[in-house]
């Protein structure tokens, strides 16, 4: 059969990928005349394969397509993927790494295996009255570890919190779930680092959070390890108990209460209102306090690609490297 470029998306998408995710690793230099070319057929495979992590030699004779990285993720919490979506995922979030990896200014910083958070926290604090998403992201990208919110998921099903994953020597934070205020994502990010702090990612692996880490209380010592990286780094405490005069009722009485706790504790309070959900198991006040704590909600994906924006060297990447990775970050002119 002749290959043509609408029989490999059907290929594509029969694997799993979403249509969108299609469209996102679809070189932009495609274009009727390469239609006609075998060489330009065999190098859209190879562009596509180097983004979704498949096998070139897959893409290029009669067998199945395969990703190269089908069982190096780990998956935490309850997980609705099988083991083709698993595969897919992992192998789409570490060829990323790799392409994020070439515009990272920073070296990675070998120390953050280990790194404590309270002395991170300790840092981060002597320049701001909180560890805030902004810091923490600050923060990561100057250890070298890249953060992005994905705007283009490789599947059709978004059924993920926020993955860290690792090419060879280099990390990468994606984060995944869409937030109106700042303090889950912080956490999020922070429970990520923790995992690669706490040296869960074996080279070329992944680790994948399906659940909210905050709101599933978890025994898994991985997960309770992250959980507790990410705390003591945003409040101080691997255990933070937060005690009100009178137990909050609704979020107003809660977001009062955290702002005025704030400023002694030193911690953001927004986090500090997460914490009381953490420790009330009342997910609904706290949300409500949320709306009430920030002057406005927020899209907070363009917030964390703001910065990636700031942070990647464009001119380490060809025009059409450039084009796939605004795609996954929904645009870099995010205004």
């Amino acid at each position: 059969m002749k290959r043509t470029a609408e029989k490999f998306r059907q290929d594509l998408r029969t694997l799993g990928i979403s249509g969108q995710a299609v469209d996102a690793v679809w070189p932009s230099w495609w274009s009727d005349e390469a239609e006609q070319s075998n060489s330009a057929q065999v190098e859209l495979r190879f562009t596509v394969a180097r983004r979704l992590g498949l096998s070139p030699k897959s893409l290029l004779g009669e067998e199945e397509p395969t990703f190269v990285w089908r069982h190096e993720a780990k998956f935490k919490g309850l997980s609705t993927y099988g083991s083709k979506e698993q595969a897919a995922l992992s192998s789409f979030g570490i060829s990323l790494a790799r392409i994020l990896s070439k515009g990272v200014r920073a070296t990675f910083d070998e120390r953050v295996i280990g790194l404590d958070p309270l002395r991170l926290r300790g840092t981060l604090l002597s320049t701001s009255p909180f560890v805030r998403l902004q810091d923490i992201c600050a923060a990561s990208w100057g250890l070298g570890i890249p953060v992005i919110h994905l705007r283009v998921f490789p599947l059709s099903a978004k059924h993920m919190v926020a993955m860290s994953v690792r090419h060879g020597d280099h990390f990468a934070i994606l984060v995944a779930k869409d937030a109106k205020y700042p303090a889950p994502t912080a956490y999020h990010v922070a429970h990520e680092l923790g995992h690669i702090a706490s040296g869960h990612l074996a080279p070329n692996a992944a680790l994948v959070d399906m659940s909210e880490p905050l709101e599933e209380k978890s025994v898994d010592s991985e997960e309770l390890e992250a959980d507790s990286f990410a705390l003591r780094l945003l409040t101080g405490q691997a255990s933070p108990q937060i005690e009100f005069d009178q137990g909050p009722a609704n979020g107003a009485v809660l977001a009062a209460a955290v702002m005025r706790a704030s400023e002694d504790s030193r911690i953001e309070p927004g986090t500090l209102a997460m914490c009381y959900g953490y420790q009330a198991s009342d997910w609904a006040t706290t949300y409500a306090a949320l709306a009430r704590i920030y002057e406005r909600p927020d899209d907070v994906w363009r917030f964390l690609n703001r910065i990636a924006t700031r942070e990647l060297d464009w001119e380490a990447y060809s025009d059409d490297e450039a084009d796939y990775l605004r795609a996954v970050m929904g645009g870099v002119e995010l205004g």
